[in-house]
């Protein structure tokens, strides 16, 4: 059930307009606590929201751009797939412990569909699909069935700087503005860990690209109905959205967290006909990664 959105202080409305709507700033200079929402509130693309953050109703055709609703026009969407790693027809053994596959297979996908505007929900259960096949193929090569698998051992390379949410500029760790920015410099996909949680996230510089964040662990409160999940993508056209939208998943509370950029390698699966994949598969012919 969809609720009505709460009100909330116009003039902490209009600053956060403000900060998501400027280009890249010059005054921000990293990520602020500030950004988070009540205990009590949602977050902006919260499905149980009824009202995108410009007041507009949601599932309408002026709030929808292809696949995608519009959170805030021309600088934030977000899609929303149907399956979550806890669905009950997955493996009992592994079941609600893949997510880090599906967060390894988003990069893969978004290796191949690059052009966000063509990604679809079908897309998004795809990968959660190939996810688990890929987390249920590293556990067999491993046989660790009791223990949950580590990026280490699932293709996943660890940035090595040290790093801190919420650290200052000068400080002698990198904040998640700083760590992100130097990441793009090397890298277009990876995945963030923070105690304990996952996020993938990207960059593609195609048409209908921009900076993308896949989560496929949300359960419940504060982004969907009760006793609900799946997994969703977020689409934005700057970094400083992109960072607003993981300070606020991520949700600390504390500073100086520490946290780690992981660069995904990804081996692709040769298509039918036996060439390299390309961006006319399929959305259900995801390359799958393979343990390493």
């Amino acid at each position: 059930m969809l609720h009505h959105q709460k009100s909330e202080d116009p003039a902490a409305i209009a600053g956060l307009m403000k900060l998501l709507k400027q280009p890249a700033s010059q005054t921000v200079r990293s990520e602020s606590m500030t950004w988070l929402v009540p205990g009590n509130s949602s977050p902006i693309w919260s499905r149980r929201l009824r009202y995108n953050l410009e007041g507009r109703p949601r599932h309408q055709s002026d709030t929808r751009w292809r696949e995608f609703d519009v959170e805030i026009e021309n600088r934030l969407w977000s899609m929303w797939g149907g399956l979550h790693p806890r669905a009950t027809w997955f493996d009992s053994k592994v079941r609600g412990r893949q997510s880090l596959g599906c967060y390894v297979v988003a990069c893969c996908a978004a290796s191949i569909f690059r052009r966000l505007g063509d990604w679809t929900s079908k897309l998004l259960d795809a990968i959660v699909v190939n996810g688990d096949k890929y987390y249920r193929a590293s556990v067999e090569y491993s046989q660790r069935w009791d223990q949950n698998l580590g990026p280490d051992e699932m293709s996943c390379r660890w940035s090595w700087w040290p790093s801190g949410v919420y650290s200052a500029p000068a400080s002698s760790s990198m904040s998640l503005l700083e760590a992100l920015s130097y990441f793009f410099t090397r890298f277009q996909w990876g995945i963030l860990e923070c105690q304990e949680r996952r996020l993938a996230f990207g960059f593609s510089s195609s048409h209908d690209g921009g900076y993308f964040l896949y989560d496929c662990s949300e359960w419940d409160k504060p982004i969907f109905p009760d006793g609900m999940g799946a997994s969703y993508l977020l689409r934005a056209r700057q970094l400083m959205v992109l960072l607003y939208c993981m300070v606020v998943t991520l949700n600390l509370r504390c500073k100086k967290v520490g946290f780690r950029l992981y660069n995904v390698d990804m081996v692709r699966l040769p298509s039918r006909n036996g060439s390299s994949s390309s961006g006319a598969r399929k959305d259900n012919e995801v390359s799958e990664a393979k343990p390493t």
